[in-house]
């Protein structure tokens, strides 16, 4: 009887973390819950099972969500903002609406083949656009209200200095 009250425990704690940080995938989830692989699996299993949560497949990871919470889009913005690079060229793309290539590049200081896999990415999932500037392309943020809304909400949930640097900077300029 004791297991299973630790169960509905843990399950209740796995539950809080996913509720307050949606999006992150299984070793996120045991890592933050301090606890194996194999436990968390478990317990996400049921929970999936029973309608609490929802997986969402993102390339090779399932991210997990609270079933009832959030819409669509907003899993398909929180599977971009998990991941470090595609975060990074939002925020820089945030503040600098129609940057090209090269300019994204060298920002984010990863080379022109990674940040073209990172872009085909975000534009697949609609979340940038693409613009034609001559022979240049360039890029903006499709939805910026809601990605900046997201990155608000749940801000404490990024460990990343970039976010907390563009919201603060956001909220310097009146925009929120």
């Amino acid at each position: 009887m004791n297991e299973n009250l630790l169960a509905l425990e843990t399950r209740k704690k796995i539950f809080e973390l996913i509720e307050k940080r949606p999006g992150l995938h299984k070793r996120e989830i045991a890592r933050a819950m301090g606890m194996s692989l194999s436990t968390i699996d478990y317990h996400l299993h049921h929970m999936e099972k029973k309608g609490l949560v929802e997986a969402r497949l993102d390339g090779k990871y399932k991210r997990y969500f609270i079933r009832k919470e959030g819409k669509k889009e907003d899993k398909r913005i929180f599977s971009m903002l998990r991941q470090e690079v595609p975060r990074r060229i939002l925020l820089f793309l945030l503040s600098h609406p129609k940057a090209i290539h090269k300019e994204i590049c060298e920002h984010i200081g990863k080379a022109p083949s990674t940040i073209s896999f990172h872009m085909k990415k975000l534009i697949k999932e609609g979340l940038v656009e693409e613009i034609a500037m001559g022979k240049e392309k360039a890029y903006v943020v499709k939805d910026e209200e809601k990605v900046i809304d997201l990155l608000i909400t749940y801000r404490e949930s990024f460990v990343d200095r970039a976010v907390d640097r563009f919201i603060d900077a956001w909220a310097g300029f009146g925009k929120r």
